[in-house]
């Protein structure tokens, strides 16, 4: 049987944005609670070296 993948951001309809939400039971919350506002990951760019100026 095939495990359950969390959710790691819901939706709201009515504003249409997405939350994140917490993995697992820490200190500061319960798993399942909303953290705040989900935002993508950013991209991660490649340094640029002087050399390649040249």
């Amino acid at each position: 049987m095939p495990s359950k993948k969390r959710k790691k951001r819901i939706h709201n309809p009515v504003t249409g944005k997405y939350y994140t939400v917490r993995q697992k039971t820490t200190k500061s919350g319960r798993r399942g609670q909303i953290k705040g506002l989900w935002h993508p990951p950013k991209k991660k760019r490649a340094k640029k070296s002087i050399w390649d100026l040249l």
